[in-house]
């Protein structure tokens, strides 16, 4: 069954820093978790699975997934550039592959698409306001962790490029 397309809002989960969570028909449908102020790691709650994602590389920067109960990697997100962010490949274990890519420019909307590239999800807006919207149905394969997995990019995108803008400042600022 195809869900109707309406947007949903990634919201913060009431008593639980560091949280936010799509929430469908009253009950969560997918959460992000980041575990630390400072650090990539994270965690996933869904009713389709639980995983962790963490950034790895500093040169050669991805992301790293593995289901919560294995230290085995589930699935990589290596973006297409040196930089995070804009737009990569999600390879998952089986050989599934989904591309992560701005719809519009200055990097304020994304999607991901399938192998055929049929949009699955699409995001609106930066991590303190997010917007996704549906396009595959709920119980698509892997939704709930690529839901969580677009919310995470936007992230981790933000921090970069707020922690690049401090640099040059303060690069600005010593000449």
């Amino acid at each position: 069954m195809k869900p109707q397309a309406n947007e949903l809002v990634w919201q913060k989960v009431p008593g639980v820093k560091r949280a936010r969570e799509i929430v469908i028909d009253g009950a969560s449908w997918s959460r992000l978790r980041r575990m630390k102020v400072f650090g990539s790691l994270a965690s996933v709650e869904s009713k389709g699975g639980s995983w962790t994602l963490k950034r790895v590389g500093f040169f050669r920067p991805r992301v790293s997934i593995r289901k919560a109960d294995s230290n085995e990697t589930f699935g990589v997100f290596t973006p297409s550039f040196t930089w995070f962010g804009m737009a990569g490949i999600l390879e998952l274990d089986g050989g599934l592959t989904y591309r992560w890519t701005a719809t519009r420019s200055f990097g304020r909307e994304h999607a991901f698409v399938d192998q055929s590239a049929v949009p699955l999800l699409h995001f609106r807006g930066g991590p303190g306001k997010c917007r996704m919207t549906i396009d595959a149905p709920h119980d698509a394969p892997h939704l709930p962790l690529l839901a969580a997995l677009g919310l995470y990019l936007i992230q981790i995108n933000e921090e970069d490029s707020a922690l690049m803008g401090a640099v040059a400042g303060a690069a600005a600022a010593g000449a």
